[in-house]
């Protein structure tokens, strides 16, 4: 007899209650957007691209995401081979392959339902709250616009991470798509991949036998277009503002300089409006990201990202989800493309508003406040944690005028953003937000610039305990990164 688990994802990382309240009412929120797996014979099964099967591990890592919970279903007296030839079935009948998803009767909670009860022959299967989620969200008065929304956030296996990873033991009956590269370690639920990663910048880091998933990373950032439509309905706009807004939904579109400079001050205009700001940084979010395809847009771009920086550092943004969005617009601004111009003052020095926005993010990173383990306040430390994390890849790429040897100086912004991060990193409980803060802290150890600066600080200040962490149970991510962290110590 073996034993057979359900593992229920929230796809959403904790973001789904207070969006969907903001989205679809107060009575319709929901607190997860699940997403369901079978756990047996030492594999996880589960239905994306047609029906698929890999080590749970595997399954994690190279998706970025990890339980919120694992439930017992019984024992089952089917034999691997049973279940694997059910499955097989399933997707040669056209009830699970690839082209059979639909999203209120066959999505990956239905495969799991289905495996539980026919493939495995038990007599329970998943929470019946999970299925009703679609519909719940269908019932609502936004119901037909959330659709797209539901669509994008069902898993597939181009899933979140920001590591390059081939699931080497994975299978599958229909063929499966090639990996995303570069993505969003699952910073909220608008993060997505980009299909294909950024230009390599040039760095002064460090790559190393020692470190290679470190040296793996690349910047984090939230490019998923799903809630475009959505935005756009919830915001005041004229039929032509509408027209250059909704082109945000399309990513291969060629911006010219005066459609993005028009975006640019069209959602600042917005963000003045309390009621619209929450749709005005989630389209702002993407905004960031665009490039014209004839001149730049830093100036407008600048005073954009200035202007969310000033509404997180004047406690403009009262609710929870505001300021993770506005975390994460940044966070796309700065991991994208270079710092803009108001990060430095005019004796090239990084700026006093700079300098507080650091300490802003590392003090909302920050798991010892009040309510730390809600949804919304974990949210939070993830988006600035990845804010940081973005602005150290920065900060190290340019730092590129002293000597090589590692010794030089520390400018206080990295100092800043290397001791927010030691600190209370012993009470961090949040799977997403320890692995971006050991990114960091990785990231500015690493760097051939002054590495062996900031080794020798974090010695110094003992808040970093190597024996720990090499003693530590870290989730399979966070325990690569962490204990290469502690190798370069």
């Amino acid at each position: 007899m073996t034993e057979v688990h359900v593992a229920i994802y929230d796809l959403s990382n904790g973001m789904a209650k207070g969006l969907s309240a903001q989205f679809l009412g107060p009575q319709h929120a929901i607190d997860i957007i699940p997403h369901t797996a079978i756990v047996a014979f030492g594999k996880e099964y589960f239905f994306g691209q047609g029906i698929e099967w890999c080590h749970p591990q595997e399954f994690r890592m190279t998706r970025g995401i990890h339980p919120i919970d694992i439930q017992s279903l019984g024992h089952t007296s089917c034999s691997q081979s049973e279940f694997e030839a059910w499955c097989r079935m399933q997707g040669q009948n056209g009830r699970f392959s690839a082209t059979s998803y639909d999203l209120l009767s066959r999505n990956c909670n239905n495969f799991t339902e289905e495996a539980a009860r026919e493939g495995l022959r038990l007599g329970r299967g998943i929470p019946s709250w999970i299925l009703e989620v679609p519909q719940r969200f269908l019932s609502s008065p936004l119901g037909t616009m959330v659709r797209p929304m539901l669509e994008q956030m069902q898993l597939t296996n181009s899933a979140p991470t920001n590591v390059s990873h081939q699931m080497n033991d994975a299978q599958s009956y229909t063929p499966s798509a090639t990996p995303a590269v570069a993505a969003a370690a699952a910073a909220n639920p608008w993060a997505d991949i980009p299909e294909t990663p950024p230009a390599p910048k040039e760095s002064n880091d460090t790559s190393s036998a020692g470190t290679p998933f470190l040296d793996k990373q690349t910047a984090l950032l939230s490019t998923d277009t799903g809630v475009v439509k959505i935005c756009l309905d919830r915001l005041n706009t004229a039929s032509d503002q509408r027209e250059i807004l909704s082109k945000l939904g399309d990513a291969k579109y060629a911006w010219t300089h005066a459609e993005l400079q028009s975006v640019h001050q069209m959602l600042r205009l917005f963000m003045n409006e309390t009621k619209q700001i929450s749709f005005a940084l989630m389209l702002l979010r993407l905004v960031v990201l665009r490039e014209p395809s004839t001149a730049n847009i830093d100036k407008e771009e600048s005073q954009s990202t200035e202007f969310v920086a000033d509404l997180l550092l004047q406690n403009k943004l009262q609710s929870m989800s505001n300021r993770s969005m506005a975390w994460c617009v940044l966070s796309n601004a700065f991991g994208s493309k270079q710092l803009p111009s108001w990060t430095s003052s005019e004796d090239n020095n990084h700026s006093d508003k700079f300098l507080q926005l650091i300490d802003k993010a590392v003090n909302d990173c920050d798991p010892s406040v009040a309510d730390a383990s809600t949804p919304s306040q974990k949210a939070l430390r993830q988006s600035a944690s990845a804010f940081l994390y973005n602005t150290s890849r920065q900060l190290t790429a340019e730092t590129n005028n002293g000597g090589a040897d590692g010794n030089s100086e520390l400018n206080e912004a990295i100092m800043s953003i290397l001791i927010g991060c030691l600190e209370n990193l012993g009470e961090e409980n949040d799977s997403t937000s320890i692995n971006r803060r050991y990114m960091c802290i990785g990231q500015i150890l690493k760097s051939r610039e002054f590495g062996q600066t900031a080794v020798g600080l974090t010695k110094d200040l003992g808040m970093l305990d190597v024996d720990m962490i090499q003693s530590a149970s870290y989730d399979h991510i966070v325990d690569k990164v962490a204990k290469e962290v502690a190798s370069l110590l």
